[in-house]
């Protein structure tokens, strides 16, 4: 018989692979059958205080709906979230409705909010390292990428990406300006494969191959961005870039 599992020992994780976990157990993968009621979690943990008035989750998944047909629909949602998670011995309530509102339990651990939480820690500490590599090892992909054409997951997947992206180029600075040049450039061409159109990307590994005087690097590093520039979105580098780069080329940046 499976252990009885409180609330701590819930974790749902969002970044790359969708699962939902009670202890080592897995209660809730992206194949769960239970489509509407997985996608309800998801819809929850996106939020900032997990929560969504019964109006907007009516409409966001049952807007063709009458009323009562969408409210029987959501009723539903929350039996079968009860009976799957019973089942597996938890106790916690993790949906449920106070006050029109519909809301997530606040005590089930989220990947994102242990991703956030490292991020600022790093941020304050400024020159740990580690904590940035720490922060950095908990993305582990994009925001439910199973559900990359839902509106409603676009703005938090970007929100979250972008932050992945700054802690990669705040770290990389960091690890240039201790002269850890090689691992300056390894935490950039991360960057670089995911996003190659990362103007402050680009521009910092420039730097990287001039201080480890390879002007040539450099100079393919701007060519390779400025093409791609022109051929995804028809647009040119900014002056900055191009006056670093024409520094770069006239030994005024780098090593010689």
């Amino acid at each position: 018989m499976t252990a009885q599992t409180d609330d701590a020992g819930l974790r749902m994780s969002l970044l790359g692979r969708f699962e939902v976990r009670a202890g080592d157990d897995v209660i809730i993968d992206e194949v769960w059958h239970h489509r509407n009621a997985k996608a309800l979690l998801k819809l929850l943990a996106v939020q900032r205080d997990r929560s969504l008035h019964r109006e907007q989750v009516l409409d966001a998944f049952w807007a063709s709906l009458n009323p009562s047909a969408a409210a029987a629909n959501l009723r539903k949602i929350l039996f079968d979230l009860r009976a799957e998670f019973t089942a597996r011995q938890v106790k916690a309530q993790v949906v449920k409705i106070a006050d029109d509102m519909v809301i997530l339990s606040p005590e089930i651990s989220l990947d994102i909010d242990e991703f956030r939480s490292c991020a600022r820690a790093a941020r304050f500490a400024q020159n740990r390292l580690d904590l940035y590599e720490q922060a950095i090892v908990l993305y582990r992909g994009d925001l439910l990428v199973e559900d990359r054409y839902a509106e409603w997951a676009e703005g938090p997947r970007r929100e979250l990406r972008d932050l992945h992206n700054d802690l990669l180029i705040e770290l990389s600075q960091l690890y240039a300006a201790a002269g850890k040049l090689e691992l300056a450039a390894e935490r950039l061409q991360r960057l670089l494969e995911a996003d190659a159109l990362n103007e402050d990307a680009n521009r910092l590994m420039m730097r990287v191959y001039a201080e480890v005087g390879s002007r040539q690097k450099a100079d393919r590093q701007y060519k390779s961005f400025r093409a791609a520039l022109l051929r995804e979105i028809g647009a040119a580098p900014s002056e900055e870039t191009e006056t670093l780069i024409r520094d770069i080329l006239a030994g005024k940046v780098g090593r010689a």
